[in-house]
């Protein structure tokens, strides 16, 4: 049942039993009656989003993420919430729990619910999966999806640049044996982090070394799995960088299960700059992603795309290192050598 057929049955456009629902002044009485009564002769149950017919729109943006036990995600959903509410627009979200083949579940939900516009900030995406929004005529952006780009709104992140400024801060201090503890091959993004850390390297003349980049799932367990197998190479890295704070925090717990302290023994640098990184023991040196300006972007770039705009500031969001207490020099070095 809709508006539609309440709207045929009293023989009123769906604007006018929109102006009835609402209670806008304006409908003749008799016109106020008869469209009264076809609702209770169909026994009609107003949909929650009636009020947005006279606008034509629900003021309901879609939101999907990766995985909502990530603490890399409340702060984004955050912004992206208090940005809408300063609209009057509401948010419902999911998550695909880094599963590509959700996605497509998820943005047939967002359809179902009848959002204006969806942003999928997930670290995988299926072109197939987002199909049917644009069929629909739902405007979708997506973060760091740079293939898909010239399709869809994108919010850019310049993984590189943390990374070069990681590598910067690592040779500072004297080391050149580093590692990496990278992500699943199936995630875009952290495939995306881990080419950037290997072009940072190989941009600083240093050789990357196979047996020295591990993979984890991105969660505290894969990092700290991944760190076992760098701590069994037979020549160690004297530093190691990963691609997110929950690995950086499973590197760390694998170092101390090794008597392998920290930072003295061993430098370790996460990447997201999550909360949990400086209340880690040491607190852990990081590279920050900027998640606040993510959502802000995103959120403009579906404004604009209900409007029929093109978002014209595409250049890519920098995220920057915080140095902490978990990288120092090298063992046998005394002191940090000079850039």
């Amino acid at each position: 049942m809709d508006i539609l057929q309440v709207a045929k049955r009293a023989k009123v456009s769906t604007a006018t039993v929109s102006r009835v629902l609402n209670g806008f002044p304006g409908v003749r009485e008799a016109t106020v009656a008869r469209v009264r009564r076809a609702i209770a002769e169909m026994n009609y149950v107003p949909n929650p989003n009636a009020r947005s017919l006279r606008v034509g729109r629900t003021r309901l943006f879609g939101l999907i993420i990766s995985d909502i036990n990530n603490p890399f995600f409340p702060e984004l959903v955050d912004a992206f919430e208090a940005l809408a509410a300063a609209e009057k627009i509401e948010v419902i979200f999911t998550h695909t729990n880094y599963d590509p083949r959700r996605l497509q579940s998820c943005v047939r939900r967002m359809i179902e619910r009848s959002v204006d516009a969806i942003a999928v900030m997930t670290s995988e995406v299926d072109e197939t999966a987002i199909e049917d929004a644009a069929k629909a005529g739902v405007p979708v952006v997506l973060m760091n999806q740079r293939r898909l780009a010239d399709r869809y709104p994108n919010v850019p992140v310049e993984y590189a640049a943390g990374f070069r400024e990681a590598l910067d801060h690592l040779l500072a201090l004297g080391h050149r044996d580093i590692g990496f503890i990278a992500g699943p091959e199936t995630l875009n993004s952290a495939q995306a982090r881990k080419e950037a850390f290997k072009a940072a390297l190989k941009g600083h003349g240093l050789h990357v070394r196979a047996e020295w980049i591990a993979a984890g799932d991105m969660r505290v367990e894969g990092g700290r799995s991944a760190m076992e197998k760098l701590l069994a190479c037979k020549a160690r890295p004297t530093a190691v960088l990963t691609a997110n704070d929950l690995m950086a925090v499973g590197a760390l717990q694998a170092a101390h299960a090794a008597h392998v302290n920290v930072p003295r023994n061993l430098s370790i640098i996460g990447f997201d700059d999550l909360p949990i990184a400086a209340m880690m023991r040491p607190p852990l040196s990081t590279i920050r992603h900027p998640r606040r300006e993510v959502a802000a972007r995103a959120f403009a770039a579906l404004q604009l795309a209900l409007r029929g705009a093109r978002v014209e500031d595409d250049s890519p969001l920098q995220p920057h290192l915080v140095i902490r207490s978990s990288t120092a020099p090298p063992p046998g070095t005394k002191r940090a050598r000079s850039r």
